[in-house]
């Protein structure tokens, strides 16, 4: 086997450091789409409540 030098174990050392980078970035890219995903969910179940509210009143309230 041969020789060790610095700049290898520099090498062995950096890499972890620049996927970790990588990682967090991709992790805020998901969060950041997650938020906008959900926002949109909310919204088009306020619309869908309003819908039904206006389609038939407070029928399923008093059914239910």
């Amino acid at each position: 086997m041969g020789d060790v030098t610095k700049e290898m174990l520099y090498a062995e050392v950096v890499e972890p450091d620049r996927r970790l980078g990588e990682t967090v970035s991709s992790l805020e890219e998901l969060v950041s789409l997650m938020r906008v995903t959900n926002r949109e969910l909310a919204e088009g179940r306020a619309r869908t409540e309003a819908l039904k509210q206006a389609l038939f009143g407070n029928r399923f309230e008093t059914a239910g």
